[in-house]
């Protein structure tokens, strides 16, 4: 079973080298995208605000899209200079408004922890068991079902994230020099994005377009990372027994959306394969499911999967798998 599983791991490591000019043309064309979709809100302002509207959507998904390049820089994936993925990386921060070096290091955790019960608390969605949940006081009880709630993740918990706490993540577990000055200058781009956009354009454009984008791409990262590993037949093991192998395989999701919605989350749908090689570009992700067979070998998802994710909230270690409060 281990040759097998090493077997395929290498045979997905071939895909981890990037291509720049694939590289340039998706974050110039992302990029081009967001631009017109918000220039035509802030011309639909002043003269509809249905055109506004009708190419929210378009901006909002190019925000989340900006995140997931974020996200590869971060893997030292999106391109073949490490420095280049460092740079674009930390600009891209002040749009998404997720400090890049920070973020980087939580994500590095998550990434190497996975469904492992005993290394729960870093760059994750809080999950308790039923047994946890069940010998929590009251208050936190509640705290606790108020922050699985589908309104709270998907409404408020996205301004909270990106809005508030990742201006001063007092939580930081990481204090180092070189993360607390990428937050810092992630905020003084993140102000001087917010001037310019109310020097040339005024405050109706940040005010009733920008920041609105802004949420809308927020919460759409949000619901993505949500149902990446909240998932009914999920993994959740004790270190003892937890691998990354499985953690990759049965612990991350792989959901099939319609091909505009792949390419507009940058196919980190396929999110089986990032987290067995979180080299492989994303650009690259669905070319390596096209031909791996094993890959496709898995639970597939797809939109109408997708509500279900939210109705769970405690993992249950008996029946090994996500329920509902109703049901613990």
């Amino acid at each position: 079973m281990q040759d097998q599983q090493g077997e395929l791991l290498k045979r997905i490591k071939t895909f981890c080298q990037p291509n720049n000019k694939k590289a340039i043309l998706e974050l110039s064309l992302t990029f081009g995208i967001l631009i017109t979709a918000t220039g035509g809100m802030m011309y639909g302002l002043s003269h509809g605000i249905w055109a506004a509207l009708l190419l929210a959507p378009f901006a909002g998904f190019m925000v989340t899209r900006l995140f997931t390049i974020q996200h590869d820089c971060g893997h030292g994936a999106y391109f073949t200079s490490r420095r280049v993925n460092n740079i674009v990386g930390t600009i891209l921060g002040m749009f998404t408004l997720a400090p890049y070096h920070y973020w980087k290091k939580t994500h590095t955790v998550h990434h190497a922890f996975s469904g492992n019960l005993d290394r729960r608390g870093v760059g994750d969605l809080d999950t308790l068991t039923v047994k946890e949940y069940h010998a929590l006081p009251p208050l936190r009880k509640a705290w606790y079902r108020v922050y699985r709630h589908p309104f709270f993740v998907l409404v408020i918990a996205p301004f909270m994230l990106f809005g508030v706490k990742f201006r001063l993540p007092l939580d930081n577990p990481f204090h180092t020099v070189k993360i607390w000055a990428g937050i810092m200058v992630t905020n003084l781009g993140i102000a001087a994005i917010f001037a310019a956009i109310v020097y040339f354009c005024g405050w109706q454009a940040l005010l009733g377009v920008y920041l609105p984008v802004i949420w809308l791409g927020s919460a759409l990262g949000v619901a993505g990372f949500y149902i990446q590993h909240q998932y009914e037949d999920t993994y959740w093991h004790r270190d003892k027994e937890w691998t990354y192998f499985d953690a990759g395989m049965q612990g991350s999701s792989y959901f099939e959306f319609p091909a505009l919605i792949n390419w507009a989350v940058n196919n980190i749908n396929l999110h089986h394969i990032h987290h067995l090689n979180g080299n492989v570009p994303s650009y690259r992700l669905r070319e390596c499911l096209g031909q791996i067979a094993e890959l496709r070998d898995v639970p597939k998802r797809t939109l109408k999967d997708v509500a279900g994710c939210f109705l769970l909230g405690l993992w249950d270690d008996d029946a090994k798998k996500m329920v509902r409060f109703s049901q613990a």
